[in-house]
């Protein structure tokens, strides 16, 4: 990643984080309290509340459900893994024509059926928006105004991306949220200030941009991966996720999600306080022969991988992809041999999805 835009000394800007109070909370362990005895009356009112929650959980997937968008030259992964009170994550997809793609996350304030509605709304608002405006600033300050006239009672964080496919160049502008987090051999963040929307209604968004080199990946999250509480009440925390990447630079997004995700369960015990979304963007690599290697690496492990690829793959690096396709029955064929038809039928997969974009 080449960095266009020299960032400032603060990592969050949201008035929504709780960053500014973490060392201040003090470790708190989980007390195991009996259910009480419900009356009728109780019931019926746990009843509705829970019929709310469903409802409220029925409409934020019906929102977030879209697959990522396939992108020639790049891997884009999203998930959100909402938690049983149900907060207000969200995030997006936009083509814009012309190879660019808009890319946007963010998180409503509240928890039920009213974050969902807003979150439904915000994500409207955004959609007009950015569809109207070709720069990621501008688009963010009508978003903001929209949300001021439309969610009055409600503030929303928002990180808005325009990717140029062909060329690698993103631009972005941020409203409170969570810092990307860029990952090229090392872990950094674009520290990229602005109010959340909702706060505000003449508030300009600054600008930063940057380019991504081939292997370069983009990381965007809630707050809901910081703040998840292990039994003691101690929050995961940014530097515990930077160190964790940092240790993992050469996975691929969807090994990101995996790795992320298994570690939060086992942090919190695999009790989720809070909404977790992720979306995860990283550019492939120009030699097809690498691009396809650290395929196999994602999906069998490193040591398994390499050991492998040297005894199986003959192919030259210089090699087509249609000469690599008419190979690979033959190279999952011994995958299957060697680590059984699971592994071999998601190693195909991953395989033939990098090769469509090499051909």
């Amino acid at each position: 990643m080449s960095p266009l835009h020299k960032p400032n000394t603060l990592r969050c800007s949201s008035l929504l984080s709780h960053a500014a109070g973490m060392t201040l909370r003090r470790p708190r362990k989980r007390v195991v309290v009996p259910e009480p005895t419900l009356t009728p009356e109780q019931q019926r009112r746990s009843a509705e509340i829970e019929q709310e929650l469903q409802l409220a959980r029925d409409l934020q997937q019906g929102l977030l459900l879209e697959a990522a968008p396939r992108l020639r030259g790049w891997e884009l992964t999203a998930v959100s893994l909402p938690a049983r009170d149900l907060g207000g994550d969200l995030y997006d997809f936009l083509d814009l024509g012309a190879g660019i793609q808009g890319i946007m996350i963010g998180d409503v304030s509240g928890k039920g059926l009213s974050a969902a509605l807003r979150m439904a709304v915000a994500r409207t608002v955004f959609r007009h928006e950015a569809r109207r405006a070709d720069q990621p600033g501008p688009t963010l300050a009508e978003v903001n105004r929209g949300v001021l006239r439309e969610i009055p009672q409600g503030m929303v964080t928002m990180l808005y991306l325009l990717l140029d496919t062909a060329h690698g160049v993103l631009r972005m502008a941020n409203a409170g949220h969570i810092f990307p987090l860029f990952i090229n051999g090392s872990v950094s963040e674009v520290e990229l200030s602005g109010l959340p929307l909702g706060v505000d209604g003449d508030v300009d968004y600054e600008e930063a941009s940057a380019i991504l080199n081939p292997g370069d990946t983009v990381l965007l999250y809630t707050d809901g991966v910081l703040e998840a509480e292990n039994s003691v009440g101690e929050i995961y925390t940014y530097e515990r996720l930077a160190a964790l990447i940092e240790a993992n630079t050469q996975l691929k997004p969807r090994a990101i999600v995996s790795l992320l995700l298994r570690e939060l369960r086992a942090w919190s015990g695999g009790i989720q306080g809070d909404d977790i979304t992720m979306v995860v963007l990283r550019r492939r690599l120009t030699d097809l022969a690498a691009e396809l290697r650290s395929v196999t690496v994602d999906v069998l492990g490193s040591e398994r991988a390499n050991a492998f690829w040297e005894e199986q793959v003959i192919l030259s690096s210089a090699a087509p992809a249609a000469t690599w396709i008419a190979a690979l029955p033959d190279l999952l064929k011994a995958a299957q041999a060697r680590f059984g038809r699971g592994l071999a039928r998601e190693l195909n997969q991953q395989l033939r999805l990098a090769l469509e974009d090499y051909r």
